[in-house]
């Protein structure tokens, strides 16, 4: 073999070798960071890259687990679920890109009752980049109302929901089946402005304890032995509407301001007339909000936060309106502790003239991102027993990314 012929051949098997090692680093490799979806989870939950960074993205999806379990002790014996240690809910999270900037969500909740059983909480497609600006849901969703509706339990700063969202809106979260739009405002200072309109077909509550079997007369005024009184909440039956207004900006280099409207109207039950037919009525829910945020050194933060919701039925026999808010103090001295104070002050739907109010002393210690212990002591009046107390313990843990929003 001539000496050119030779140095040939070994720049030819050379060339392949390189690539073969080349063809294998590519198989073995992580894929490369999702830089831009890593950014846009601290502001939208988002963990997963979109779909056009790879097919791995599409082929295997984000996948989670969250667990809760709570015990409660209360001194009101009409309660039922006093001096008892559950698991209040089991979650998966199954999470997504389906296609370039849409994401798929799919939350499946086994809540902890007597009849156990798997539901699908949310299921829906998010449409990051619309024209002019626009965003979209489409499926089944926790609805744009109020300022913690979209979030589920496990990122509150409370183990139960204020009295007036339970008595006005729903223990858990108002969801429904349609469609939402948001539109970003095209501020040019450090302003935050955003819109939210929505438009269902179908109502629901997420695993909602029973409430949507209760009825306006009924009482929400059971015995006073067998249940506590409690509101008929948003008891949408058929299409509603929601609306939402809400804006941020900042205040000085570490705080941060902002405040909120929401709007909800939709039918509800039909009512029986004294001439014997049904009646129809509607229900209107308003709501203003506004919280601020002060940021110290390393993790410390300082939170305020007041509600105040309208609930506002109208039938052929009459109308009735009913209120409430709640305020709530939250200071984190590091990552891993805060205490807060909550106060709720709530009337009932359907009892004209008794409310509810209650005074909440909350600690929470953080082990992990997914791992924390709740602590919360209330005391209050409700009607039929004054200076109840109760004692709430929560210990929620989570495997996966658990790309919910947070606080």
């Amino acid at each position: 073999m001539s000496q050119a012929r030779m140095i040939a051949s070994l720049a030819f098997a050379a060339f392949l070798t390189a690539g073969s090692w080349q063809l294998a680093q590519a198989e073995t490799a992580p894929p490369p960071p999702p830089a831009e979806a890593e950014a846009e989870a601290e502001t939208a939950g988002e963990t997963s890259a979109p779909a056009q960074r790879g097919g791995r993205y599409l082929q295997l999806p984000d996948i989670s687990f969250v667990g809760s379990a709570i015990g409660k002790l209360s001194d009101d014996d009409r309660d039922p679920d006093r001096n008892r240690l559950r698991l209040d809910e089991a979650e998966i999270g199954i999470q997504s890109y389906v296609y370039p900037h849409v994401r798929a969500d799919a939350f499946l909740v086994a809540p902890g009752h007597e009849e156990f059983k798997l539901e699908l909480e949310e299921g829906y497609l998010t449409f990051e980049q619309l024209p002019l600006r626009l965003t979209g849901h489409l499926g089944k969703f926790f609805v744009p109302f109020g300022r913690d509706n979209q979030k589920h339990p496990h990122s509150w700063l409370y183990v139960r929901r204020p009295l007036v969202w339970r008595n006005l809106v729903t223990h858990e979260s108002l969801t429904g089946n349609g469609v939402v739009l948001s539109w970003l405002a095209p501020t040019r200072s450090r302003l935050f402005l955003q819109l939210d309109a929505g438009a269902y077909t179908e109502a629901g509550h997420s695993h909602s304890h029973g409430e949507d079997a209760h009825s306006e007369g009924e009482a929400h005024a059971h015995h006073a032995h067998s249940e506590i009184p409690e509101g008929a909440g948003a008891n949408f039956s058929d299409k509603f509407y929601t609306g939402r207004l809400w804006s941020g900006l900042p205040i000085g280099a570490r705080g941060e301001l902002e405040f909120g409207g929401s709007w909800a109207h939709g039918t509800t039950e039909q009512i029986p007339l004294p001439s014997g037919a049904l009646g129809s009525r509607s229900l209107q829910l308003t709501g203003l909000d506004v919280s601020y945020r002060a940021y110290g050194k390393e993790a410390r933060r300082l939170l305020l936060r007041a509600e105040h919701l309208w609930h506002r039925y109208r039938s052929d026999l009459g109308r009735e309106m009913t209120t409430g808010y709640y305020a709530l103090v939250n200071y984190r001295w590091n990552k891993y502790n805060d205490f807060g104070v909550l106060y709720d002050w709530t009337e009932i739907p359907g009892l004209h003239g008794h409310h509810e109010s209650a005074l909440s002393a909350i600690f929470t210690r953080q082990f992990t991102e997914q791992t924390y212990a709740r602590l919360q002591l209330t005391r209050g009046d409700r009607p039929g027993m004054r200076n109840y107390t109760e004692a709430w313990l929560q210990m929620v843990w989570g495997i996966g990314p658990h790309t919910h929003q947070l606080e």
